[in-house]
This record gives C-alpha cells, structure tokens and sequence, in this order.
C-alpha cells in the first residue's frame, strides 16, 4: 500500500529543531512527509509565494521576525495550505494572536509526539478543506441567487406586458 504524501514546509531557524521536528514526522506510518525546511524569513516569504505546500509548520521566533509576521504575509499571499505554528513558548496570548492571525492550531515544541503532530496535520489539511468547500458552495450559490434575480425581473417585465 502506497503512503500518503504531504508536501510541507517547515520554516524553523534553529536546524537542532529542524531535525527534531524532520524525525517526528519519519515516524508517522502511513504518511510521507516531503519536507521543505527553510531557516529564515525572508526566503519563506519567497517559498511561499510558490503556493505549493500541502501544509506549513512555522517557528514563532525566526531571526528577528515571528511566526505571526510570517502568517500574515502568507494571508497576504493568499496561501492555501493550512499553518501549524511550533513555539517553545507556551504563553496563552502567542497562540491567541496565532488563531486570530490565522494559524489553524499551535503546538508547543516540547510536548509534540508523532500521534499529536500527525493528527494535527490531518486535522489543519481536512478543516482548510472543508472551509474550501464551503467557500465555493457559497459562491456557487451567491451566483444561483443572481440568476434567480434576473430571472425574476425578466418574469415580471413578461408578465406586464401578458396582463395588458
């Protein structure tokens, strides 16, 4: 049976969390994670403008940025791919400011298991997916109505001139 493959961009300054984080994820069955790891700000940014990523794990502290800055850029970029935000942090008001920046969930580096982290990806992917979905239905629908509007005004212009 063939793995699933995630495309993941993990973005982390310190290359001990890296490998940290890079061997979690070797041992979730199941599951292959191609993984991008980016050290720095400014060539996240880059990568991001790329779309491509399935998944992103971002570092709260990167070289003098933080990892809220680098979701903002990312809603900027209009990225798909759901973010994770990994911390050593474990003030209640960085994952507040994370959700509210966008973030689909924050873990604390210290206490991440391979089943925490798989089901966190899983769950971030699934609930981006299901918000597409939403999304389009909504905009199908939006659409939907404005035909029903034309139609409706071109039924009363017929009918007025039916009724003289």
């Amino acid at each position: 049976m063939d793995k699933e493959k995630i495309k993941l961009l993990l973005v982390d300054d310190d290359e001990d969390d890296y490998i940290m984080t890079r061997d979690l994820l070797e041992d979730i069955k199941d599951t292959k994670f191609d993984v991008q790891w980016i050290a720095t700000f400014e060539k996240a940014v880059e990568s991001l403008k790329n779309n491509e990523d399935d998944v992103c794990l971002f570092d709260y502290r990167l070289d003098g940025h933080t990892g809220v800055e680098l979701i903002h850029k990312a809603v900027e970029l209009n990225i798909k791919a759901p973010i994770i935000i990994l911390t050593g942090q474990t003030e209640r008001e960085i994952d507040i400011e994370a959700m509210k920046a966008g973030a689909a969930d924050y873990l604390i580096k210290g206490s991440i298991e391979p089943l925490i982290l798989e089901r966190t990806i899983r769950y971030a992917i699934e609930h981006k997916k299901a918000e597409d979905k939403i999304i389009n239905q909504k905009k199908e629908l939006e659409s939907t109505n404005a035909e029903l509007k034309v139609l409706y005004r071109i039924s009363a212009i017929i009918s007025r001139y039916i009724d003289k």
